[in-house]
């Protein structure tokens, strides 16, 4: 299992959601390389993520090597992982007996459309319902990319895109239904992915060991702790 450690910063330096690093704030992260090609020969185009935390948010980098970038999904909770995208899935409150638990996915395409819900283990086994964002909690989630939006075809230039996002705990509250709190010592369970490529060309950050990709498989979570 492979542990990150999310960076913290001063609530009252914003983190700019660009692509740049040098310069920022985003030099404090850690960087977590979505290098695991568990369906595939060969290793995949390159995907990393950084993230840090305040008191009120987490925020995400993603830097992507893609040689067709392509998006078709414009709406809110869309079905965004056809699309060139990059996804957290994680656990804000892990059991203490190892067991699974409910997590939450945000999944967001190379245009900044994005799906945001919260999850049971195995839902789709066990035919139950999940909870999606709300609109007006949606809002106060933020994205940018290098991507200019709403759609994208792919084209003969393509080679790399980035996308920065904000997930305001307020939001991932109402979502869960949890009290989620982020300091020094919290520990979540979770994963990044990247989708929209052949299952060959496919990057997971933690190792999934199955015959096919399964991207709701919470027993496959690594370990985020937040400094």
């Amino acid at each position: 299992m492979r542990t990150y450690e999310v960076s913290r910063i001063d609530a009252a330096r914003a983190v700019p959601l660009t692509g740049a690093v040098g310069g920022t704030v985003w030099e404090r992260a850690n960087v977590a390389r979505l290098d695991e090609y568990a369906w595939g020969d060969d290793p995949g185009p390159e995907t990393t993520v950084r993230a840090l935390y305040d008191t009120e948010a987490l925020s995400l980098q993603f830097h992507v090597e893609d040689g067709e970038i392509t998006a078709d999904v414009t709406e809110l909770n869309g079905p965004t992982f056809e699309d060139s995208s990059v996804e957290l899935f994680a656990t804000p409150a892990p059991p203490d007996d190892g067991s699974t638990a409910r997590y939450f996915n945000f999944e967001a395409n190379c245009c900044g459309a994005f799906k945001l819900a919260w999850q049971e283990p195995n839902w789709r086994e066990r035919d139950v319902g999940r909870d999606l964002v709300t609109p007006t909690d949606a809002a106060a989630v933020e994205v940018e990319t290098s991507v200019p939006g709403p759609t994208k075809t792919a084209s003969p230039d393509d080679d790399s895109w980035w996308l920065a996002a904000r997930l305001p705990l307020s939001t991932l509250r109402s979502l869960t239904g949890l009290p989620i709190e982020l300091d020094s010592g919290t520990v979540w369970r979770g994963n990044f992915y990247r989708s929209g490529l052949p299952d060959a060309q496919k990057g997971t950050w933690n190792r999934i060991d199955l015959p096919e990709p399964t991207y709701h498989s919470p027993e496959f979570f690594g370990r985020i702790e937040f400094e």
